[in-house]
């Protein structure tokens, strides 16, 4: 969705909450996560936490921040005269702050999709997840003590207590679904995209369900018949919410992220659209879906239809063509450095 989006097609204007869906799923993901640990572990261990998430992600979005650089020094980016700032953002995970300070608003980035570009603007939404699991992990290990102390209190005969984890998620998810266009009202339409806390509901609605698909371990049959609903939603969105305006500007965006939700809550169960979303080239792509995000700003900054001499589709299979090798790459580069450091595979 997004790099159709951001190839300049004109019959997907609302691919941009392709990035929505990947905030909902890595919320999912990543509660799943710490879920799954602190039953194992009876702890969250914070320290392991965050080294798993940077060697995950850093060294890719690395790689982007210096092969940017290598090329502005070269002058592939002599007109954006903000770049600096970019780099700054992209390397202290702020970028969406720094978009937010600056003059330009994500409805003109958007409308710049089919011309020049600055390289690093992608990097707002990753700075928007990767301040999400510096917090988080903190957030439930937090909670998770407080169910502790709940039990204690049960143990002794104290009234019955509501269980802080569940009520704390849920919580936290219902403020961020509302605050989000109370935020758009009051600060605007580039604050409801931007502002990590218009935007962190999404995050949080994936959250939510891990924590309900994790104490609801059936998985009914009827979960199936969720998915292509929820997935209508998603492409409805993607092919009629308008580019620089809409519901994504209005704060609507995390209820939005049920439909998303209700997807990934749909393909628990054996269906033929998991099967269809588990075949190994679309599998594949999920893999590296982090570095085809990563990866694709940049070359499709440089690859433009004047550089080129193309446009349309033709101009998009030229961009897609790296924009698949690059994240392959890195992906394999990934798997070699991990088993030379760790051949016994103690991970």
């Amino acid at each position: 969705l997004v790099l159709v989006f951001h190839g300049g097609f004109r019959w997907m204007t609302g691919g941009y909450v392709g990035v929505s869906v990947f905030f909902t799923l890595s919320g999912y993901l990543i509660t799943s996560l710490l879920l799954v640990e602190h039953e194992r572990t009876g702890t969250v261990r914070l320290g392991r936490f965050y080294a798993r998430r940077m060697k995950r992600l850093l060294p890719a979005s690395t790689v982007c921040v210096a092969a940017v650089t290598v090329a502005a020094a070269g002058g592939a980016f002599d007109e954006f005269p903000g770049l600096r700032r970019d780099l700054l953002g992209a390397v202290f995970q702020v970028a969406n702050w720094v978009k937010l300070v600056g003059d330009a608003s994500y409805a003109d980035l958007t409308n710049a999709s089919l011309g020049r570009v600055a390289p690093l603007e992608h990097y707002w939404s990753l700075a928007i997840e990767e301040q999400f699991y510096w917090v988080w992990p903190v957030v439930v290990l937090v909670l998770f003590r407080l169910r502790g102390r709940v039990l204690t209190r049960s143990a002794r005969g104290d009234r019955r207590w509501s269980d802080p984890v569940t009520v704390g998620v849920v919580a936290l998810t219902v403020a961020s679904v509302a605050a989000a266009p109370v935020i758009a009202s009051v600060w605007g339409a580039d604050a409801a995209y931007w502002a990590t806390p218009a935007r962190v509901g999404e995050i949080l609605i994936g959250a939510s369900l891990a924590l309900v698909l994790h104490v609801v371990t059936a998985r009914p049959g009827w979960l199936a018949w969720l998915a292509p609903p929820g997935l209508a939603v998603v492409m409805w969105a993607a092919l009629t919410w308008p580019a620089g305006s809409g519901p994504a500007y209005e704060g609507w965006l995390p209820v939005f992220a049920v439909a998303s939700a209700v997807v990934i809550a749909g393909v628990q169960v054996p269906s033929p659209l998991q099967r269809v979303l588990g075949a190994r080239p679309v599998a594949w792509t999920g893999t590296i879906s982090y570095g085809l995000y990563l990866y694709h700003w940049p070359l499709f900054a440089v690859l433009t239809a004047d550089r080129v001499g193309l446009d349309g589709v033709a101009l998009f299979g030229v961009r897609l063509a790296p924009t698949l090798a690059a994240p392959a790459m890195s992906w394999w580069a990934g798997g070699v450095s991990r088993r030379c450091w760790d051949p016994g595979g103690r991970g």
